[in-house]
């Protein structure tokens, strides 16, 4: 019996039994901090995250702005090096240069939401006049310029840039009006988290033993 190939097989096979994704959720309440109307400085909120994941695999955020014009709002959400653009002046295109005209954000942000991009979601939704746009959205990712950024931009900066960090440190929302004439307030935000899979010990132990069982017994043929 060639006992190098059974155990590189017990390997491989093994390497396929993981553990249940760990998920750390973060919620940031009570931030309810105004938006300066038309002021590129924005406003930021700075949250220190503590979690047991070492590595993560996805972010998705929540985020709560109440508001009187969506396609005024930029917003972006950075982590140590990393940037992701949450929002860049929703609805805004050559036709429309002042964006959708919506009343805030209720909503969850992942790269993989089936409803699409939120810089157009008025081609799927329109929110009831004077509501907050809800549901799961993929952020918007455009890094162009809020003054020039069009639809047809693309999106680049999503939340996939943040796999493969640890996540503990202090992770900074922010967010800026950058057309006069609507208010609105950043009231709150969140992280959702899910780690890298880690192999699991026990179902590992018992696998490999059922495995290597096969294996000799195979061998004996």
């Amino acid at each position: 019996m060639n006992h190098s190939k059974h155990y590189l097989a017990l390997i491989v096979l093994s390497a396929w039994v993981t553990r249940a994704a760990a998920v750390d959720f973060f919620t940031f309440n009570n931030i309810n901090a105004a938006i300066p109307d038309g002021q590129p400085a924005g406003v930021s909120d700075g949250q220190t995250v503590a979690s047991g994941i070492n590595q993560i695999a996805a972010v998705a955020v929540s985020l709560n702005i109440s508001g009187n014009f969506n396609g005024d709002l930029y917003c972006h959400l950075q982590f140590n090096n990393a940037l992701a653009v949450l929002l860049n002046r929703s609805g805004r295109t050559a036709a429309n240069p002042f964006g959708y005209d919506d009343s805030g954000f209720s909503l969850t942000l992942s790269d993989t939401a089936a409803a699409g991009n939120i810089h157009t979601y008025r081609g799927v939704v329109t929110p009831g006049a004077g509501l907050p746009l809800t549901g799961t959205w993929q952020p918007d990712g455009r890094i162009t310029s809020p003054a020039s950024v069009l639809e047809t931009d693309p999106a680049l900066a999503g939340l996939s840039g943040f796999n493969g960090m640890n996540p503990n440190g202090q992770w900074t929302l922010f967010v800026a009006d950058l057309s006069s004439g609507g208010t609105s307030v950043l009231n709150s935000w969140g992280l959702i988290i899910t780690a890298v899979p880690e192999p699991s010990v026990s179902a590992l132990a018992t696998f490999g033993i059922s495995a290597f069982s096969f294996l000799i017994l195979r061998g004996r043929r």
